[in-house]
C-alpha cells in the first residue's frame, strides 16, 4: 500500500491542518463545519420545481385526493418514505405508502405497480428516492389520470420523465450545498418547503424529521459535508434523545450504548432496517420507523433483527462461492470484477461487492441470476465512476440507475456473456493502472508524545465521519514492539505495545493476526493509523486503531493534491 501524506506547511495546530485538508480554510467555512446549524441549510425553494409540487400537494389536501408516497426499499428510501409520510399526515393529507417487493418488482416505479395504485383510487404519487429514470411509468400514470411528483437524488438522465414536478437537487446549476444531499435530504428539504408554503411554521415538528434524515444520509454514503453534514450532525442528537420508538428498539437489540455514535447506525441500525427489504419486505422497517407504540417497535425490532441475522448467513455462502473465483490470474487480467452465480440473493450481493472491492481494489460488478432474469449489483474504488462504465453498456439492460460509487441493473440471462465481454473492454481503456493501486491517504505525520485522550476529544469535533469526510488517518515513525500478540477467535485480530523514548502506545489492528508472526521485535517500523478513546475496565486511554505498518525508512511520498 502506498502511503501519501498531506503536508501543509503553517498550519496552527493538527486541527487546523486536518481542516485545511478538507478544503476549509476560511473562517465562516470552518465555524459552520465545526457548529452546523439549521439555519445554514439553504431555502428548500431553491430546488427547481418545489414550489409547483407543494402548489399541487396542497390541492390535493383542499380535494382530499389519495396519496401514495412511492418509496425505495434501502434504508434511505425507507426514512425518506416515512419522513414525507409523517409530514403528508401532519398537514392533514388522506396518505398512504407503497415501497416495492425488492426482487418481485425491482427498483423504482413500475407499470403494474402504477396500474394497481390507479386502480384502488390514487390522484396523486410522490415518489422518494427513486423516480428519475421511469420515463415509461411516469407516461403510464399519466395516462391513467395520475400525477407524478419525482423527488430523487441520483443522476439525472438525457431525458427526464413528464412528471408533474421534478424535485432533485443535481437539477440546481452550479455549485450549490444541498446537490449531494441523499433520498431522505431530499425528502427532508421538500417536507420543510411544504411547511413553509403551507404557512405553517413548526420547528418542533420539522426537528422531530431530523432523525429519519441522518439515518438515511449516513446509511446512504453521500458526501459528509456542506447540507448532509448538517443533517447528519443534528440529526445523530435527536437519534440521541431516543424519542422515535423505532430507534430505541433497534438499540435495544443491537446492545447499543447509553450514546448512539455513527459507527452503530453503520455497522447495528442500518444493517437491520436494510435486511427487510434485501430478504422479505421493507415495509416491516418503515412500520418500526413509523411506529409510536413501544410494543410494536419491540416486536418488530426482533423481527428486523432475526431477518439480519439469516442475511448475514445468506452472505457468507455467497461470499466464499464469489472469492473462489477470483484468483491473482484473474485479477491480473481483468481491471474490472464481473462475476454472475445461480440463485445469489439478489439482497446480498452489493454487501459482497463492497466486501470485494475492499480485498481486491478492483470494481466490481456482482449479477444474481434467477429464472433467466439477472440483478446486478456493482460498486467501485474511489479513482473509478462505475456508473459512466455501466452507461456504455447501458443498452443491455432492462433497468439500469445508480451513482459514480454504485450502481444497480437488470438483464436478461442471455445478455451477461457480452456485458462481462464489453465491460472487460471498457474498463481496459477507461481504467488506468493508478486508480487501482491502493493509497493510503495520510492526514498529519504526528509525534506519539502529542498522542493522549484531549486530543482525542479534540478530533470528536469533526465528527460524523463518512464519504467526504473521512476518519483522519496519522502517522508516527521509529517505534518499536513492546509487546505483541494474537486475539480474538482463531487469533484472528493483532494487539500490540509499541513505544519509542517518549511514549508507550496501545495498538489493535482488526483482522491483522498474521502481524504477529511477520514482525520483529529488532526492528523500528512506521505506523498509520486511526486514533480512538478505548475504555476497559473503568478507565480509558488512547488506542491506536492501526491501519498499516512498514519498516522504518524514512521514505514517504508528499503531496498536496486534494
Amino acid at each position: 500500500m502506498k502511503w501519501q501524506i498531506a503536508n501543509w506547511s503553517s498550519p496552527a495546530s493538527i486541527l487546523d491542518c486536518l481542516l485545511v485538508n478538507r478544503g476549509l480554510n476560511d473562517a465562516k467555512k470552518i465555524d459552520q463545519f465545526l457548529n452546523p446549524h439549521i439555519s445554514n441549510l439553504t431555502d428548500p425553494k431553491e430546488i427547481p420545481g418545489l414550489v409547483k409540487a407543494a402548489a399541487r400537494v396542497l390541492l390535493a389536501r383542499e380535494k382530499n385526493e389519495p396519496v401514495v408516497v412511492f418509496g425505495d426499499y434501502d434504508v434511505d428510501g425507507v426514512t425518506a418514505t416515512a419522513i414525507m409520510f409523517e409530514t403528508l399526515k401532519f398537514l392533514g393529507l388522506n396518505v398512504t405508502y407503497y415501497i416495492p417487493h425488492r426482487h418481485r418488482e425491482g427498483y423504482g416505479l413500475s407499470i403494474p405497480a402504477i396500474e394497481q395504485l390507479a386502480q384502488d383510487g390514487a390522484k396523486l404519487i410522490i415518489t422518494v428516492d427513486c423516480g428519475i429514470s421511469n420515463l415509461a411509468e411516469i407516461k403510464k400514470a399519466g395516462e391513467l389520470g395520475l400525477d407524478v411528483i419525482v423527488t430523487d437524488h441520483h443522476n439525472i438522465p438525457a431525458n427526464l420523465p413528464r412528471a408533474f414536478a421534478i424535485l432533485n437537487p443535481k437539477i440546481i446549476e452550479g455549485d450549490h450545498p444541498a446537490k449531494e444531499l441523499a433520498g431522505a435530504g431530499v425528502a427532508f428539504k421538500f417536507a420543510w418547503g411544504l411547511l413553509r408554503v403551507a404557512g405553517i411554521k413548526d420547528s418542533k415538528f420539522l426537528i422531530s424529521l431530523l432523525d429519519l434524515a441522518a439515518l438515511g444520509t449516513l446509511a446512504d454514503v453521500v458526501p459528509l459535508h456542506a447540507e448532509n453534514r448538517i443533517l447528519a450532525v443534528l440529526g445523530m442528537r435527536v437519534i440521541n434523545e431516543r424519542k422515535r420508538q423505532g430507534i430505541v428498539a433497534l438499540a435495544e437489540i443491537a446492545s447499543l450504548p447509553a450514546q448512539i455514535t455513527v459507527n452503530n447506525i453503520y455497522f447495528a441500525i442500518a444493517p437491520r432496517i436494510n435486511a427487510a427489504g434485501r430478504l422479505v419486505h421493507a415495509s416491516h422497517a418503515a412500520e418500526l420507523l413509523l411506529t409510536s407504540d413501544p410494543a410494536t417497535a419491540k416486536k418488530l425490532s426482533f423481527e428486523l433483527n432475526e431477518i439480519n441475522l439469516k442475511r448475514q448467513g445468506i452472505g457468507d455462502d455467497i461470499r466464499e462461492a464469489v472469492f473462489d473465483q477470483i484468483s491473482d490470474e484473474y485479477l491480473a487480467k481483468n481491471k474490472i470484477v464481473v462475476l454472475s452465480g445461480p440463485d445469489w440473493h439478489p439482497g446480498v450481493i452489493g454487501i459482497i461487492a463492497s466486501k470485494v472491492v475492499d480485498a481486491c481494489f478492483r470494481p466490481t460488478v456482482l449479477i444474481s441470476v434467477v429464472d433467466g432474469e439477472g440483478r446486478g449489483s456493482a460498486r467501485s474504488v474511489a479513482g473509478v465512476n462505475i456508473f459512466e462504465v455501466l452507461t456504455s453498456c447501458s443498452e443491455l439492460f432492462s433497468r439500469f440507475g445508480g451513482h459514480k460509487g454504485a450502481a444497480g441493473f437488470s438483464i436478461t440471462a442471455e445478455k451477461i456473456p457480452r456485458l462481462k465481454e464489453k465491460l472487460a473492454n471498457v474498463a481496459s481503456e477507461l481504467i488506468n493502472d493508478e486508480s487501482l493501486q491502493p493509497k493510503l491517504m495520510i492526514d498529519a505525520e504526528i509525534k506519539p508524545g502529542q498522542l493522549n485522550l484531549n486530543f482525542v476529544k479534540e478530533l470528536e469535533r469533526l465528527e460524523p465521519y463518512g464519504q467526504g469526510n473521512s476518519q483522519p488517518v496519522f502517522m508516527s515513525r521509529h517505534l518499536k514492539i513492546l509487546d505483541m500478540k494474537k486475539i480474538g477467535k482463531d487469533g484472528r485480530h493483532f494487539k500490540a505495545k509499541f513505544c519509542n523514548n517518549d511514549a508507550i502506545l496501545d495498538t489493535i489492528a482488526f483482522s491483522k493476526g498474521a502481524w504477529a508472526d511477520e514482525l520483529s521485535y529488532d526492528k523500528t517500523y512506521d505506523l498509520a493509523y486511526r486514533l480512538e478513546a478505548n475504555e476497559w475496565n473503568g478507565f480509558v486511554n488512547v488506542q491506536l486503531s492501526l491501519i498499516d505498518i512498514r519498516e522504518s525508512n524514512d521514505k514517504c511520498q508528499i503531496t498536496n493534491d486534494k
